[in-house]
C-alpha cells in the first residue's frame, strides 16, 4: 500500500483531506504545523526523517489573509509561503518522495472575466489587489519546475468555503464573513463594494475529494471549482432565505475590493481526474451557516 503524509492536517483544508484519505482506506500520516510548533517556513530538516518511505506528500500548510492585510504587510505573506513550498519540496527530494501535491492560489491568473484555464497561469497582468499573492504563487509555480526529481501537482481551488473554516471578522474571506454577519443578524447589513463581484465558490468536501485523486494523475495543475459564477448579492440572498432574515442592505464602496469576476474552467479536472463538483452553492452555504450556528450555540 502506498503511504502518504498531510502537512497542515489541523487546518481547514488539511483536516478535510486527511479525513477523506482515511475514509478511502489510505495509509496516511497527519502532521500538524503551527506558529508555535513545527515551523516549515523556518526549516524543514526535521521533516526529512518522517518522509522516508512516503510516496505522496500533500502540502496544506501556508499563510493566508485578505487583500487588505496583504497590502499593509506584504512580506508577512510572501516570505512564509515561498519558504514553506521551497523547504517542503527540498525535504521531499532529500527523502526520496515521489510526488508533491499542493494547493496553489488562483490569484496568479490574469485579470480577465472569462473562465480561466490552467495554461493562463502566469500570463498577463494581475488584478492590482492580487499583486502580492499573485506574484508569490507565480514564483512558486516556476520554482517547482526546478525540482526535477519530484513529481509536482498543483491544485488551484476557487474560493474554498465550508464548515471548519476561519470565521474571524479580521481574517475571514467573503463567504465566512457573510455567514457570521447573517448569524449575528446585523441590520443594516453592510456589503463591501457593490455586491456584483462574481466568484466561483468551492465547497471543502469537493476540494478534498479532488486532492485524493492527485496521487497518480498526470503531473501539472488542475483548476477546482464549479465552473460557474455567483455574485455576492446572490450569496447574501441565499443565506438570508436560509436564516429567515430580512435586513436592510447597504453598500460600502470605500472598502477594499478585489477582482470583479473570477471563475475557473474545470474541464481538465473533469476529464483527467474524473472529478466533478457535487455540492451546489445553495446547499454548501446552508451547511456552512448551520455549522457556524451550531458552533456558536455551543
Amino acid at each position: 500500500m502506498k503511504r502518504s503524509l498531510v502537512l497542515g492536517a489541523a487546518g481547514f483544508i488539511g483536516a478535510a483531506l486527511y479525513e477523506r484519505l482515511l475514509a478511502k482506506g489510505e495509509d496516511v500520516q497527519p502532521i500538524i504545523t503551527s506558529s508555535t510548533g513545527a515551523r516549515l517556513d523556518k526549516d524543514a530538516g526535521w521533516l526529512v526523517p518522517l518522509l522516508y518511505g512516503v510516496d505522496t506528500v500533500y502540502c496544506c500548510a501556508g499563510r493566508t489573509g485578505g487583500v487588505g492585510r496583504m497590502a499593509k504587510d506584504p512580506l508577512s505573506f510572501v516570505l512564509p509561503n515561498v519558504r514553506i513550498q521551497m523547504n517542503v519540496m527540498e525535504a521531499c527530494v532529500k527523502a526520496g518522495v515521489r510526488r508533491f501535491v499542493s494547493g496553489q492560489s488562483i490569484t496568479g491568473y490574469p485579470d480577465v472575466s472569462h473562465p480561466v484555464t490552467e495554461e493562463e497561469y502566469g500570463l498577463g497582468a494581475l488584478h492590482p489587489a492580487y499583486y502580492v499573492p499573485g506574484n508569490t504563487w507565480r514564483f512558486v509555480d516556476k520554482l517547482a519546475t526546478m525540482f526535477r526529481e519530484l513529481e509536482v501537482v498543483f491544485v488551484r481551488p476557487s474560493n474554498v468555503y465550508g464548515p471548519g473554516n476561519d470565521f474571524d471578522p479580521v481574517t475571514s474571506h467573503v463567504i465566512e464573513a457573510t455567514v457570521r454577519k447573517v448569524y449575528e443578524r446585523q441590520d443594516p447589513f453592510v456589503i463591501w463594494g457593490t455586491g456584483t463581484e462574481k466568484r466561483d465558490p468551492t465547497y471543502i468536501d469537493d476540494l478534498a475529494e479532488a486532492m485524493t485523486l492527485c496521487s497518480d494523475c498526470p503531473v501539472g495543475a488542475y483548476n477546482i471549482g464549479t465552473g460557474q459564477s455567483v455574485d455576492v448579492n446572490e450569496m447574501c440572498s441565499i443565506l438570508f432565505e436560509h436564516a429567515d432574515f430580512r435586513p436592510k442592505v447597504e453598500y460600502d464602496t470605500s472598502k477594499p475590493s478585489a477582482i470583479q469576476t473570477r471563475y475557473l474552467n474545470i474541464d481538465k479536472a473533469q476529464k483527467v481526474l474524473g472529478w466533478k463538483p457535487s455540492v451546489p452553492i445553495a446547499d454548501g452555504l446552508a451547511r456552512t451557516y448551520d455549522y457556524y450556528a451550531n458552533e456558536k450555540g455551543k
